[in-house]
């Protein structure tokens, strides 16, 4: 039976696994409530996390026979893992803490469940700890979030007061036109308002006191709905995690999207040796589960989070992604193809990573969120593979775009093997991605080659001619292309796919994107014209949001590159009554663009691996011709 799959998000502190722990304990699914502080809460059972009193790693829990939890890292380094858990959720619980208020990260966590479209109730949590009344709490979230937000309480739900109902009015039609009408809402009718994200729930209380649990819970239960999946008999499922237990079993965690998965099924030519339904660290082994459940099967090697099995589409689009690169130190005893393989592992669990090989200075590197990702992957690979390692200095993870449309020539031709392929290379606005297309006329070229081509197009992290840093927000278009009856193989098209790219992007007009930060900071007041004063220096915005209690609170988006050791500052300056929150908001045309590119001095045409030559035939022998005369050589003319 279909589950209303539950994910709890806040920021780190919220109380986020202290509400887990007393959800499971009003539900009846554990008979004692455990502490982080107590390192014996059900679902925070790594030793890292116990150590660290922190959520590191996504975990599943059944609340009961309705809702099936995911417990989410709260941790801003962590925040890949838990935007892998969206792409399978229902409904979400946004937990706040009620003497903090809306963080930069919480506005980080609305902004995705927007874009999931994630029904979402919010709980306000230890209101047992400040001073401050509901209602100004509410309007803060009103405006900090959105209007839709609507106070729920247990006297609302029994009496329907005229005042709640038209609450709930002002953000739906069709609740509008029932209370117009004069008639009463049922609850079937709130809970269509909840799930077409029109009404926002709003619950005040403590976790920790159990106060208003139950009503959460209640809401849970009776007004956020099953999503009613079509009834297809054809197997469909989305993957969202990948991990391993204490045994080193690889494990891939799934959602079923439609039909029904067995023990002994084939995904992918891969056999389901076991079919798990975990809670906490115990799990139950199961013959089969049905569409609208969540499940961790063993087996699958080639599994990896967004895959998708059968009629599946995949939701996942990672918009969290690291702002630094590191260099892997391994220790002398392992060699570098010994560590590499390590990695790799290791990147299946946490694919934000993404592991790069620089062949021509033999050295491993990864993309991490900040230092305690760091700290946690060193202890990790101490822990499963006996190894120490260390990490070179954090360096910024730059991208490349360009500014004007560009056609990109790829020619592939030694003796016995052909093919061409021709791109348009257009701008797309910042935050995009890369979008690959192909409408081309199957006269001009079938069907199976301009496939090939697109998967050729996504399969490779495509690097720009500024300083070799992954290319983004640009829309990559097949617009012509050749193939030979007796001649052209895959791999032909992979070569001239790859070196039209290039080709392109040397004629382009590239520009280089840096990763900003949305930052939040408060200091006491003395030293507000400080502040301002560093972040125009650090080529950042600043705002003064409010000054309360003899504290400034100042926010706005500043470069990774300028801020990255600020805290070490503010909290000197301010004799450390001050803090900051940085949470990343994307890219952003660089500062300093030519400073940068100078230091890192990438030569493109001297990249043998990216090349932008094509190679041609001429009697019998392939010869290479070099990037700025491919257009004389090339076989298509328009």
């Amino acid at each position: 039976m279909a589950k209303l799959i539950t994910g709890i998000l806040a920021h780190v502190d919220a109380g986020k696994t202290t509400l887990s722990e007393a959800l499971l304990f009003q539900s009846g699914a554990i008979r004692q409530l455990g502490r982080v502080d107590s390192k014996n809460a059900f679902l925070d059972n790594n030793q890292i996390e116990k150590e660290r009193g922190i959520t590191i790693f996504s975990k599943q829990a059944e609340l009961n026979k309705k809702i099936s939890l995911i417990d989410t890292p709260g941790h801003v380094d962590f925040s890949a893992e838990m935007e892998r858990a969206l792409a399978v959720l229902d409904g979400a619980i946004l937990l706040i803490n009620a003497s903090d208020g809306i963080q930069s990260h919480t506005k980080t966590l609305w902004s995705l469940l927007n874009q999931y479209k994630i029904p979402t109730v919010i709980f306000v949590n230890k209101m047992d700890m400040v001073d401050a009344r509901e209602e100004v709490l509410l309007e803060q979230l009103q405006q900090g979030l959105s209007e839709k937000i609507v106070s729920f309480s247990q006297e609302k739900l029994s009496t329907l007061e005229e005042t709640f109902l038209e609450q709930l009015s002002n953000n739906d039609d069709e609740l509008a036109e029932k209370f117009l009408n004069g008639l009463v809402f049922s609850k079937k009718d709130i809970s269509a308002a909840i799930s077409r994200r029109n009404v926002f729930p709003c619950v005040f209380g403590s976790a920790l006191k159990l106060q208003n649990v139950d009503l959460l819970l209640q809401l849970l239960n009776e007004y956020f709905e099953v999503p009613d999946y079509a009834n297809h008999q054809e197997f469909g499922a989305i993957v969202y995690k990948v991990s391993k237990d204490k045994q080193n079993i690889r494990l891939t965690h799934l959602k079923v999207t439609s039909g029904i998965l067995k023990v002994k099924d084939s995904l992918d030519d891969e056999k389901v040796n076991e079919v798990r339904v975990y809670s906490g660290e115990k799990y139950e082994s199961v013959k089969e589960i049905s569409v609208g459940e969540i499940c961790t099967v063993t087996g699958l090697k080639n599994s990896f989070a967004g895959k998708t099995y059968g009629n599946a589409s995949s939701l996942l689009n990672a918009k969290i992604e690291p702002a630094l690169i590191y260099a892997v130190l391994p220790p002398p005893e392992i060699d570098i193809p010994k560590m590499l393989q390590i990695m790799r592992e290791l990147e299946e669990e946490l694919p934000e990573i993404q592991v790069e090989y620089i062949e021509g200075i033999k050295e491993i590197r990864v993309k991490l969120m900040g230092q305690i990702q760091t700290e946690v992957i060193q202890q990790l690979l101490e822990e499963r593979y006996k190894i120490k390692i260390a990490f070179g200095e954090g360096k910024i993870a730059y991208k490349e775009t360009i500014l004007e449309p560009v056609i990109g020539v790829g020619h592939y031709e030694p003796l016995r093997h052909y093919a061409e392929v021709h791109l348009q290379l257009s701008p797309l606005p910042l935050s995009s991605g890369l979008k690959f297309i192909s409408n081309l006329s199957v006269d001009v070229l079938d069907t199976n080659w301009q496939r090939l081509i697109l998967t050729h197009l996504q399969e490779k992290t495509h690097i720009g001619v500024l300083t070799g840093s992954p290319i983004t927000d640009m829309e990559i278009k097949v617009i012509a292309g050749r193939a030979h009856l007796k001649h052209t193989e895959g791999g032909d098209f992979r070569q001239s796919t790859y070196r039209a790219v290039r080709h392109g992007l040397m004629y382009s007009k590239s520009v280089l994107l840096e990763p900003i930060y949305n930052y939040e900071i408060v200091v006491p007041e003395s030293c507000t014209g400080r502040v301002m004063s560093d972040m125009e220096k650090m080529k950042g915005s600043c705002t003064l949001d409010e000054s309360k209690g003899g504290f400034s609170i100042l926010s706005g988006k500043v470069p990774v590159a300028t801020v990255k050791n600020y805290i070490n500052e503010v909290r000197a300056f301010t004799k450390g009554r001050g803090n900051l929150s940085l949470t990343l908001a994307g890219y952003a045309l660089c500062h300093n663009q030519d400073e940068v590119i100078k230091e890192i001095a990438y030569n493109p045409t001297a990249d043998l691996e990216n090349p932008a030559s094509s190679v041609f035939c001429s009697h019998g022998a392939g010869f290479t011709v070099n990037w700025d005369q491919v257009n004389n050589y090339k076989h298509i003319k328009y």
